[in-house]
Formats: structure tokens, C-alpha cells, sequence
């Protein structure tokens, strides 16, 4: 049966990443405000202001090339960089939303393979903005955005935000994804996935989940309310402090996991694997008398955390030196 679910955790998975390239792929779009477009032979320079509210909503598609966001104290939009040949920007501006998308001159999704050359788009929004942001082959670089929701998605491309925003949410499929959070700040739900690309992450807290296919887990210096991490064949690194009341939930099929935990811990821990190892500096670990595996029942403390650890083959580490569990 816990086979059976990680093979279905891991096609769920796969089906949603996938829905990123086709929710990219000609879906039909509201007629734009304007447009701005490049000759087929040459880029273009790109000069604009748009005024929007403090807390607007930004919208971003880009399929090639980059898109650099950074996040200031002006309520305005202020784009820069350049448009690959033969592309056309479409945009549709007003004081609650700005909605820029790159796409084809000459075709659409449908009836081609998009832009054929690389757009560079740099921007300024308000750093309290809530942003949305789409690529396909393109890096994507955040920083500085503060504003109610970050939503960043991408397919081959590397992705590397640094955030405070309070909800965030980041998927790719073979990019890797680098996500900080500001030492102050605090965020209340962070939601990472991807298929084949490597999931970096810190300073993160709340609840938070982990999601990737091949790809390795690394999360530091976390403060945790409640975390869910899984993956079918990547590792997992894991260095938290607990929130009271703390429930964390780590599954592997074939991944080693690591898990650094604080030295002082109130908590139950249940850690299992079916033909893996289980090492940990809390409780002892009972091995099975006859074929592979072993597991980890421990109560420390009053027990107000609630740590499971899971896999199928991969080996579980579960060690002290994480900071002190948070207030």
C-alpha cells in the first residue's frame, strides 16, 4: 500500500507540473490594451512607465531569454530590457493589474514553437504588488517583493527569488528553484515543486511543502509549523526549529533523508523504512530480526511536536543541532 501511494503521489505530482507548459501553450487571453513589436532581423529596446496601485496585481509571460524582477517604493512598473526579433508584446494595463506576455509575431502556440528569439525584460514594481510570473525556456530572477502573493512558474529555466511575500507559491519541471526569505520576515503558507530540478530553500516558516520527483530537498534555517516534504528519487536535507505545536511529515520512495532537529526537542517521533536505514540521535532504533528495514518510536518531552518520517528504500537520518524549537 505505501508503494502504491508514492506511485500515485509521483504521477499527481508529474500531471500538475505538466499543467505549467500547457496553461503557457495558446490559451485563449482577453484581446490586448496595445501592443509593441521587434522586426524579425533585430531586437528592440524596450522604455516603458505603467501607474498602478501599491498592492496591483502583475502579470509576466515570457517563453525565452530572462525576466529580472525587483520590487521598490513607487507605485509604478517601470520596464526595461529588451524584445527578441520577431516577438510582440502584448499589454494590458490598468491601476489593478498589469498583464505583459510575450509571444510570437508571426504565430501562435498552436501553430508554431513561439518566439524564436530571446526577450530580456527587467523591471520595477511595487514591492508590495502581488506578482505572477510565467516562463518556459527562460531564468527568471525576484527580489525585494513583499506583497500579499508570489506565484512563479517555469520549465526549463533556473528560478532565484528572494521574497518576503506572505503566500508563495514556485513550480518547475526540470529548472532548478532557489527561494530565500529576508531574516525578518515571515511567511504563513510556501507551497515548492518541480519534477527534475533541484529545490533550494531558507528562511522559510509556516507551513510549508516540498514536492519534486528527481530532484534534491534542501531546506535551512526554517522555522516550521507544519512541513511535508516528498520526493520519489531525490534526497532531502533538512535543517529546521519548531513552532509549538509543530507537525512535520517527510516521505521518500528510494531518497535518503536527512534531518537536522533541535537539541532540546518535545516531541513523538515515527520514523520507518521498508528496506532502508534508520539513524537517529533521539530513542532507539529497532531493526527488523529477519530481512531489511528498520524504524524509530520515540516521546521526548511533553511530546507537543509530531515528526513522520517515511521511506521505501532510502535511509532516514534524524540528528541534533537544529536552533532551539521557536516561540
Amino acid at each position: 500500500m505505501r508503494l502504491q501511494r508514492f506511485h500515485v503521489a509521483r504521477c499527481g505530482l508529474l500531471i500538475s507540473v505538466a499543467g505549467i507548459a500547457i496553461s503557457l501553450l495558446g490559451v485563449a487571453n482577453a484581446a490586448p490594451e496595445r501592443s509593441i513589436s521587434a522586426e524579425s532581423d533585430g531586437a528592440k529596446s524596450l522604455h516603458e512607465t505603467f501607474a498602478v496601485a501599491a498592492t496591483a496585481r502583475i502579470e509576466i509571460e515570457n517563453v525565452r531569454g530572462s525576466v529580472v524582477i525587483t520590487g521598490w517604493d513607487r507605485a509604478e512598473v517601470e520596464l526595461g530590457g529588451s524584445l527578441g526579433g520577431g516577438s510582440k508584446l502584448e499589454i494590458s494595463s490598468a491601476s489593478q493589474q498589469l498583464k505583459l506576455q510575450v509571444v510570437s509575431e508571426s504565430s501562435s502556440w498552436f501553430g508554431g514553437n513561439g518566439p524564436k528569439h530571446a526577450s530580456d525584460l527587467i523591471l520595477h514594481v511595487p514591492q508590495s504588488a502581488r506578482l505572477d510570473l510565467h516562463v518556459i525556456s527562460a531564468d527568471a530572477k525576484v527580489n525585494g517583493l513583499a506583497g500579499a502573493s508570489l506565484k512563479v512558474a517555469g520549465v526549463s529555466g533556473k528560478l532565484d527569488i528572494d521574497s518576503a511575500a506572505a503566500d508563495i507559491d514556485v513550480t518547475s519541471v526540470s529548472g532548478d528553484i532557489a527561494l530565500s526569505v529576508p531574516t525578518a520576515a515571515v511567511t504563513t503558507r510556501v507551497h515548492i515543486q518541480s519534477v527534475s530540478g533541484d529545490i533550494g530553500a531558507k528562511g522559510l516558516s509556516g507551513r510549508i511543502k516540498l514536492e519534486t520527483v528527481s530532484g534534491n530537498l534542501d531546506l535551512t534555517d526554517a522555522r516550521v509549523q507544519e512541513l511535508e516534504t516528498g520526493s520519489v528519487s531525490g534526497d532531502a536535507r533538512i535543517s529546521v526549529a519548531l513552532l509549538p505545536q509543530a507537525r512535520l511529515h517527510l516521505e521518500s520512495m528510494s531518497g535518503d533523508i536527512h534531518a537536522q532537529l533541535p537539541t532540546i526537542l518535545s516531541a513523538h517521533i515515527d520514523a520507518s523504512t521498508f528496506s532502508g536505514n534508520v539513524g537517529s540521535d533521539y530513542g532507539s532504533v529497532a531493526n527488523k530480526r529477519h530481512g531489511p528495514g528498520s524504524s524509530l518510536k520515540a516521546n521526548l518531552g511533553a511530546g507537543d511536536a509530531q515528526i513522520s518520517v517515511q521511506t521505501f528504500s532510502g535511509d532516514i537520518e534524524l540528528r541534533k543541532g537544529a536552533h532551539s524549537s521557536s516561540k
